[in-house]
């Protein structure tokens, strides 16, 4: 029989001192984890606070969970944001065990359908995660990212999921405003970007027109689950020349059929 501890206790001590069968490190790092529920940037000083520890104790703590992959920290900014291995696990755990499989199952369809690559993308942090893909069968196409991590608001999928949220959640994304730009097409600042997120909301899908990579465009739609929450993108990748504004209609066409018969299956198999 299992031995399952009484959750309202669990609750009350959470927002305190660790119970006395936890270990006082431990609870801090998992602590630290929580944090990044609240906020995707956290700097020392922040987490020594909210600890009740010393700066050097709290930097300690955080140099653990980057070693493990569990944060990382922006060489310009100094502040820590969610690791690979943290957002992976998120991932995982929010997929459910069939989603992978379902997701793949349609990108061999699409790309088989539209005779381009397609791709995964999972929203970390500011970034999106590309974690899976099915490249296209001719001489000429765009190449596979699946493992590469690109700012969510150049990205089409990433501006999928950035459509979703609210302005002040886009805010404590990007508190100071600066997005920094991959080519003279991304996204001049955060007013630009609000502005083409609304255009995302009104049509549906999310363009990225070499905003990642000169003569590269994509088209995404955002998955969701049965909440509604977005969990996943579907993206198609195409050359510029051969993906130009004529054909984005059709690519967005098939990927709305695509994403929401994802959804539909996953809620059926649930």
């Amino acid at each position: 029989m299992w031995n399952i501890p009484d959750q309202g206790a669990e609750a009350a001590e959470g927002a305190g001192r660790p119970a006395p069968y936890t270990v006082g490190s431990a609870d801090n790092v998992l602590r630290i984890l929580l944090m990044f529920r609240e906020t995707p940037s956290l700097r020392v000083a922040d987490v020594a606070g909210r600890l009740g520890v010393a700066r050097s104790t709290a930097h300690r703590l955080i140099s653990t969970l980057c070693r493990r992959g569990f944060a990382v920290q922006d060489p310009r900014t100094r502040a820590y944001h969610p690791g690979k291995a943290l957002t992976d696990l998120a991932y995982a755990l929010a997929r459910g065990p069939d989603l992978a499989g379902l997701l793949h199952r349609h990108l061999v369809a699409l790309s088989a359908l539209l005779g381009e690559t397609v791709s995964v993308q999972v929203f970390q942090g500011a970034d999106v995660l590309f974690t899976d893909g099915v490249e296209a069968e001719r001489a000429l196409k765009a190449g596979l990212r699946t493992g590469l991590r690109l700012p969510a608001y150049a990205a089409s999928g990433g501006k999928a999921y950035l459509a979703e949220l609210t302005r002040e959640e886009l805010v404590s994304l990007y508190p100071d405003g600066v997005l920094r730009r991959l080519t003279p097409h991304t996204a001049a600042g955060f007013d630009d970007l609000v502005r083409e997120l609304a255009e995302v909301r009104e049509r549906g899908y999310a363009v990225n027109l070499e905003g990642t990579e000169p003569g590269l465009h994509a088209v995404a739609v955002a998955v969701h689950d049965r909440t509604g929450r977005a969990v996943a993108a579907l993206a198609v990748s195409a050359p510029a020349h051969r993906m130009g504004r004529e054909r984005i209609g059709e690519v967005a066409r098939a990927l709305r059929a695509a994403a929401r018969e994802v959804e539909r299956e996953a809620t059926a198999r649930t």
